[in-house]
């Protein structure tokens, strides 16, 4: 095993440095998806209008209630 691979391994496994900050980012990128998810389900059960929107959310939305 390469030093630079130990190096990053440990890195992770103690959460420290760039992964710390990669770990935090994902953090923050799912939270944001999660509220933007819950505020298109609340649109789309109380209009006729969320369910003609043709962006890449409501689309995967949709192929997923197809499949369910």
């Amino acid at each position: 095993m390469s030093p630079l691979s130990l190096i990053w391994k440990l890195k992770r496994l103690l959460n420290i440095g760039s992964d710390k900050k990669l770990k935090e980012a994902i953090g923050v990128v799912d939270n944001v998806v999660m509220e933007m998810i819950g505020q298109r389900r609340i649109e789309m059960a109380t209009t006729t209008m969320g369910l003609n929107k043709a962006d890449l959310l409501s689309r995967f939305m949709g192929s997923i209630e197809d499949h369910n």
